[in-house]
């Protein structure tokens, strides 16, 4: 097992790259965002790193190992084929040999590959980072990120470009240029925004009990009320008696016309009876990771009502562990936006960081209660930093 790094724009240019010269074995082991070197460069968009583990006998598709393989058995047996009666085609008990011998390491070498694939993608930053020796400024910092519960390895990276940075600019304060590096990687917020005589349609996704319901009213309520848009909402939720329930006492109070989908040939007419809303709240129903089933719902709804904007829910009490698990979920869909939920429910805010990092998604809000429509609001990038890194 060999490694390499490349260094590219994004991970698509990154990856093609690496299965141009690796081969399609190669296995991505870890990536992060890294500066470019110069002075002129401070305040450039980084670039990412990445690094992948390949097997030199697969470049490309095990040809040197079989190669490698045929001349041990032609050795031994004077040829690989052997001409008989029949004329030239018929293997050698040598080679049906070592073509099995083949599959046996191939299984063993994809196994290892596996396991060394885990243990790196939890071990990596020990061996870059954990030895690198932070003046006490960055030191304090770096504390602070992994108090609040930031992601070892990026907690480790940011510490180290802010080290990187105060050596070019002595008399930069550390603290402001950790808090640029975060905001940089959450990027700009960016909340829905409805264009005049314009019929924007908005789906809602997330797993069970992440408060994706009761977002929606406090979305809808929002813009019913303090924007004066008319609103309606479709529920495809069919799965809880409960989350119907709630969106229909809400939908009486605030005036918004609701729609109830139990089968994706219902959605058309659904939409036809809200041609006069200005938006449209797209309620999902939340389902366990990988569940094929859930996933062919959701993309017929999407080729049904091509929503404008997704919304992907994600508890700020959830493990990362669990936020990789239900990202990967939905990874099948492109271009949503994150809405951070329960955020009243959790003093770290490392957590936040975390799911924009994995993600690379902008945030579009977070939740801060119970009480609808107040407790959601336009996700304060700066604020959010501020929280991370607090006194």
């Amino acid at each position: 097992m060999q490694f390499k790094t490349y260094h590219a724009e994004d991970m698509k240019q990154a990856m093609d790259a690496a299965i141009r010269e690796l081969g399609s074995d190669a296995v991505m082991l870890s990536y992060d965002k890294v500066r470019r070197k110069g002075l002129k460069n401070l305040f450039r968009k980084p670039i990412l790193e990445v690094r992948f583990a390949y097997d030199p006998a697969k470049i490309p598709s095990a040809k040197k190992l079989s190669a490698s393989l045929a001349e041990q058995d032609g050795a031994a047996s004077g040829s690989i084929f052997s001409p008989d009666d029949k004329g030239w085609g018929h293997k050698s008990k040598a080679a049906a040999v070592s073509a099995e011998q083949f599959e046996k390491l191939d299984s063993r070498m994809n196994s290892f590959e596996s396991m060394l694939t885990d243990f790196i993608d939890k071990f990596t930053y020990i061996k870059r980072d954990i030895t690198y020796d932070y003046p006490e400024e960055v030191q304090n910092l770096l504390g602070k990120l992994i108090e609040a519960q930031v992601r070892e390895e990026l907690a480790h990276s940011l510490a180290k470009q802010t080290d990187q940075m105060m050596r070019q600019q002595p008399g930069v304060k550390g603290s402001e240029i950790i808090e640029h590096l975060m905001v940089e990687q959450f990027g700009r917020s960016e909340p829905i925004l409805h264009r005049k005589f314009t019929q924007k349609i908005i789906l809602v996704l997330g797993p069970t009990g992440v408060g994706k319901t009761t977002s929606i009213v406090k979305l809808a309520a929002d813009f019913s009320v303090k924007q004066k848009k008319n609103v309606g909402i479709i529920n495809t939720d069919t799965y809880r008696i409960g989350a119907q329930e709630q969106l229909q006492t809400y939908a009486d109070i605030l005036g918004i016309p609701i729609q109830v989908v139990y089968h994706a040939h219902e959605l058309k007419g659904a939409l036809d009876s809200m041609s006069d809303r200005d938006i449209i709240f797209v309620d999902t129903a939340g389902k366990r990771p990988g569940d094929k089933e859930h996933k062919e719902d959701l993309l017929e709804i999407v080729k049904i009502l091509e929503p404008e904007d997704i919304l992907l829910c994600l508890a700020a009490t959830t493990s990362f562990s669990s936020i990789k698990e239900m990202v990967d979920t939905y990874g099948f869909l492109d271009g949503y936006r994150i809405m951070i939920t329960k955020l009243d429910e959790t003093k770290y805010r490392g957590s936040v960081l975390n799911i924009s990092w994995y993600t690379q998604k902008p945030l579009a809000y977070v939740t801060t209660g119970q009480n609808v429509p107040d407790d959601i609001e336009i996700a304060d990038i700066e604020s959010l930093v501020k929280q991370i890194i607090r006194d």
